[in-house]
């Protein structure tokens, strides 16, 4: 009887997953919950997906608080993005099983995630777990960043919350192509770091001070582009330090105070203000241009040199803890 109830028990365990849900939108900390689920199996054209890691975005905080430009169908598994290696694929697969895969998947926070075949990147087994795990999201957004910044070798582009991990991933592909990156922070304490990741400049700008700064910076020259997170009266400061024919794009929104300017600036100087949202970013791309995209990104990433390490990690378990972090930088969650 004791060995019949020891493999009654094993079987539930091997057709269970552990799963991070939510069935209230709010603060990820208040409606989260670990929650046992049925294994999930994949369809023709799918993958199963044994989850090793997961970041927590902003991005991931704001659908669990249902004001993301995805709303959430509850109960819902929470997270946007991962890494694991394939448990299944189906015959006609190009991805064979065992393969070290990163995905992007609405419902990433689980042990087992089933994904469209289309929506993975296909791996080297030696690409670092840790950045395989945000190589989609951010990496994708860094990158179009710099695209619709149009920006080349010897131009300035300046960053808002240049501490960011989409900032620090535009410093390092900024510095491949010779773009003099400034970027703004809140703390002299991080300055160093971004200084090491080769930012031409690092500053804390006094309010009102911004164009001041940069002309000395450049010798007059401007800013050619610049990629702001915060808004507001910052953004304001932006576009009055932005050189002629220059891009200001618009990603984040952590001020939400509204930015002005005048039309005759925005006019005379032939200016172009844009908002980036990276999903739509990526629909618009051709096949072409999104295998180039994450041709460049696997290869430059993947450098040992390259920084995208974690400030912390933890178990599936330890949730709780991984939203109550708040020294900076990003938190795995490992599965």
């Amino acid at each position: 009887m004791l060995t019949s109830f020891k493999t009654f028990i094993a079987e539930i365990c091997i057709s269970t997953m552990k799963a991070l849900v939510f069935e209230q939108a709010g603060n990820a900390a208040d409606v989260i919950q670990l929650k046992h689920l049925a294994y999930p199996k994949p369809a023709s054209g799918q993958l199963l997906i044994r989850v090793k890691a997961c970041p927590v975005h902003p991005a991931d905080l704001l659908f669990i608080a249902g004001k993301y430009r995805y709303q959430p169908v509850l109960p819902q598994i929470a997270g946007l993005e991962g890494a694991g290696y394939v448990e299944e694929a189906g015959h006609d697969s190009i991805i064979p099983k065992g393969s070290l895969v990163a995905f992007s998947k609405i419902g990433a926070w689980a042990q087992y995630v089933v994904v469209d075949e289309q929506d993975v990147v296909l791996l080297p087994d030696t690409f670092p777990l840790a950045k395989a795990a945000q190589l989609l999201l951010n990496s994708y957004t860094a990158y179009g960043l710099i695209q619709e910044a149009q920006v080349k070798s010897g131009d300035w582009l300046l960053l808002t919350a240049g501490h960011s991990t989409v900032s620090r991933i535009v410093i390092q592909l900024a510095a491949e192509k010779g773009i003099c990156v400034i970027a703004t922070v809140r703390d002299e304490a991080q300055k160093q770091e971004l200084l090491a990741l080769k930012a031409e400049e690092v500053i804390v700008p006094e309010p009102g001070t911004l164009k001041q700064v940069i002309d000395e910076i450049t010798k007059g020259k401007g800013i050619k582009a610049a990629l702001d997170a915060v808004g507001g009266e910052l953004a304001t400061e932006i576009i009055s330090s932005l050189s002629p024919g220059g891009h200001l794009i618009v990603y984040g929104l952590l001020d939400p105070q509204p930015a002005a300017y005048l039309n005759a600036e925005v006019v005379f100087k032939n200016l172009v203000i844009k908002g980036f949202g990276v999903r739509g970013y990526v629909a618009g791309l051709s096949l072409e241009e999104k295998t180039q995209m994450i041709s460049h990104l696997v290869h430059s990433i993947g450098r040992a040199e390259f920084q995208l390490s974690p400030s912390a990690t933890y178990t599936v378990d330890e949730f709780a803890q991984a939203f109550a972090y708040d020294k900076g930088g990003k938190v795995l969650l490992a599965f």
